[in-house]
């Protein structure tokens, strides 16, 4: 057994066209597969990413100057800092769209949610 491999080791007439076809072919499978699977894998990630930054909140805001303080009174805001639960959109003047959230107006005023009912 052991001239059997020193002989197939030592064999040096090359190797059959057929063969490097063969190899090539599924060379270029194994290549084509894993490409695919790796844009597959790509397109699922950046579907992650744009979920994820349409769910950011965009309702926090802190008002310039940037300073913190500390309120000996209720220690629960700093620079004047604010949360709303709802985004305003600025239309200015314009309808607002069902599911929107409110308007603001040009002047920072929200005209929807002030309105008085018509009788």
């Amino acid at each position: 057994m052991k001239n059997l491999v020193l002989q197939l080791w030592k064999e040096d007439e090359g190797v059959l066209t057929f063969e490097w076809i063969l190899l090539l072919t599924l060379l270029t499978i194994g290549i084509v597969s894993g490409l695919s699977t790796v844009r597959d894998a790509i397109i699922s990630e950046l579907g992650d990413v744009a979920q994820a930054m349409l769910s950011l909140d965009q309702s926090y805001t802190i008002a310039p100057p940037l300073v913190s303080s500390v309120h000996t009174a209720d220690g629960t805001t700093a620079s004047d800092s604010s949360f709303s639960d709802a985004i305003a959109f600025t239309h200015c003047n314009r309808a607002n769209f069902n599911g929107m959230g409110p308007v603001v107006d040009c002047n920072g005023n929200f005209p929807l949610l002030n309105a008085q009912p018509t009788p």
